[in-house]
């Protein structure tokens, strides 16, 4: 049963992730409940983190604000990940289980941390979406890559690092 909301997409989200139509609100919700959970597998959901994923959502959809107050109330400690996943169909242009791991590693990675505990999580996760081993660790590495040419992109505006 959906609500009848959705969001909808930005030319940006359009252009970075290929989102052609509508994300149905609940969907919306089991996706970042879903990496809420992931991120805050050590136990804290950082606010770098969760500032990286709200980010994220302020440049792909249009009129965000009710979808990230609902986010700021999801009970991520206590959500089930595989129930979640169950609950999300995507039907655009996109693998949307590699982006989800996608996102699910940066925003691990937004707070200058990448824990264990968020390692694992992020692989538990690969597994239950049927992603191979060898696809999560290129996902990590286009991640950490990413990360190193923002820095480098920084350092050579000579601004703080």
């Amino acid at each position: 049963m959906t609500s009848g909301k959705s969001l909808q997409p930005t030319p940006y989200g359009n252009k970075r992730y290929n989102i052609t139509k509508p994300i149905d609100f609940e969907v919306a919700m089991n996706y970042g409940g879903t990496l809420m959970a992931i991120a805050g597998a050590d136990g804290e959901l950082a606010e770098g983190e969760f500032q990286w994923y709200i980010d994220e959502q302020q440049m792909n959809f249009v009129e965000s604000a009710e979808y990230i107050e609902a986010l700021r109330q999801f009970d991520w400690k206590n959500a089930n990940v595989e129930e979640l996943l169950s609950g999300i169909k995507y039907d655009f242009p996109l693998n949307f289980r590699r982006s989800m791991l996608y996102q699910a590693i940066k925003m691990c990675r937004a707070d200058g941390n990448y824990h264990d505990k968020e390692k694992a999580s992020v692989a538990k996760a690969a597994e239950i979406l049927g992603i191979e081993k060898t696809m999560a660790v290129s996902l990590e590495s286009l991640a950490e890559l990413e990360d190193s040419a923002e820095r480098l992109r920084l350092s050579l505006f000579e601004t703080d690092v």
